[in-house]
């Protein structure tokens, strides 16, 4: 799996931090991130173009992620 840029990483964090993400929540959060930018590699898919969403959340489910994981991914 790829890592995440420090920029962006740092990034997610201060926007985890306004939208009052619970500290001990963070770390699925930044998860979902690593496996988003991972996809996005992987299928040639711009990370930054909300129309790819659709497409990583069939693959969650695909994967027979919960409901409620896939809705804590997007």
């Amino acid at each position: 799996m790829r890592t995440i840029p420090p920029e962006l990483g740092c990034r997610y964090d201060m926007r985890m931090e306004r939208k009052g993400i619970a500290v001990e929540q963070r770390p699925h959060y930044r998860k979902w991130l690593r496996f988003y930018w991972d996809f996005c590699r992987k299928y040639a898919f711009e990370p930054t173009n909300r129309q790819t969403l659709p497409a990583f959340h069939e693959k969650l489910q695909a994967k027979n992620q919960s409901e409620a994981l896939r809705k804590q991914a997007e």
